[in-house]
């Protein structure tokens, strides 16, 4: 009798183990999202209204997503969001054009000291830029958007630290470069998604672009890449301390 209740512990601390886990996003941790369903308002809630100069929605990967034709296409973010010690983006974009070219995610208008600028570079890597970051400006992943990448759906996510000193990318829910990077803090000033001073513009789709005022770890980007803002994050109600799913808030 013994032998048999140690074993049926074995077996269950082993389902226990290998049960998969899901990693938990909260509303505080997103200073700004937008998911391109038919509009371009912040979907957190703080305020971060974009203002369309162009573009047209289609079929996203969740719900619509908005397309940028590469010349006089992009969207005005007018309000400073904040300064940033730790942030990541997250986003899935479809390049369809403009390659070896500067392709804008978000830039800050102008770059002064501490401005973030976010973009392909012409070498087809994804920069991320501090000014005046210690260690040099610049920061790039590993992975290229080629030819090879065009007209697909590829998952961005860059997450920044600046008390670890680490910048981190991920593609595809998977980590594709860690540097020792940086210590400054970030700032996002009011910019644009998708240009930078009418030029360096995206061409392509662009869906639920989140900006979150966090590290995430390759969890947390893997939860938010797989199922969607409106399905993953946990929205707390600041008066009512009631969690409730994003997902039922949208609906």
């Amino acid at each position: 009798m013994l032998r048999l209740t140690t074993m049926m512990l074995s077996l269950l601390m082993l389902c226990v183990f290998f049960l998969p886990c899901s990693a938990e996003v909260t509303m505080d941790m997103v200073a700004a999202a937008w998911l391109f369903d038919g509009n371009a308002e912040d979907f957190s809630g703080n305020g971060f209204d974009g203002d369309l100069q162009g573009g047209k929605f289609v079929d996203g990967k969740f719900g619509q997503a908005i397309e940028l034709n590469g010349t006089n296409e992009w969207i005005n973010i007018a309000e400073r969001i904040g300064s940033f010690e730790e942030i990541t983006f997250t986003h899935w974009v479809q390049s369809t054009g403009r390659l070896n070219g500067w392709r804008v995610f978000f830039n800050n208008n102008g770059w002064k000291g501490g401005d973030i600028h976010y973009q392909l570079h012409p070498n087809n890597k994804v920069e991320f830029s501090i000014n005046g970051n210690p260690g040099g400006n610049d920061a790039f992943a590993d992975f290229a958007f080629t030819s090879e990448q065009l007209n697909k759906w590829v998952h961005v996510a860059t997450a920044y630290s600046a008390t670890e000193k680490k910048i981190r990318f991920f593609i595809d829910g998977e980590l594709d470069a860690e540097r020792d990077w940086g210590g400054n803090p970030g700032v996002l000033d009011p910019g644009r998604i998708g240009d930078w001073g009418n030029s360096r513009q995206w061409q392509g789709l662009i869906d639920e672009f989140i900006i979150f005022s966090a590290a995430l770890d390759v969890a947390d980007v893997q939860s938010v890449m797989n199922d969607g803002l409106q399905t993953n994050l946990t929205a707390v109600d600041p008066k009512a301390k009631l969690a409730v799913t994003w997902g039922s808030l949208k609906r």
